[in-house]
């Protein structure tokens, strides 16, 4: 990939990012403890982890044709390609 290509990733990536992060802080203003779920242990999920990471997923499989996923909550695990996305968008449902 070329340095203007790489350029042109980062800024579609970053107006994705932008989506999510503007969901996440709406969410909080009016998050309810009772919408957590238990994966397991210690270990909490909530539709805002769940949301915020479709959001993610559904607008950077545009952003390179092709790559893969490996994703926290499932949404879409394609293991790993040439090039690939790690999302946990919301690394912490206990403190948020």
């Amino acid at each position: 990939m070329s340095p203007q290509e790489l350029k042109k990733v980062c800024e579609e990536a970053r107006s994705v990012v932008a989506k999510a992060v503007e969901f996440i802080r709406n969410e909080r203003k009016t998050f309810q403890d009772t919408s957590i779920e238990y994966k397991g242990f210690n270990d909490l999920v909530s539709y805002v982890d769940k949301t915020s990471e479709q959001l993610l997923v559904d607008g950077l499989q545009d952003v390179i044709n092709g790559a893969g996923f490996i994703t926290e909550e499932s949404t879409m695990n394609t293991g790993l390609k040439e090039w690939s996305w790690v999302v946990d968008p919301l690394d912490g449902t206990t403190n948020f």
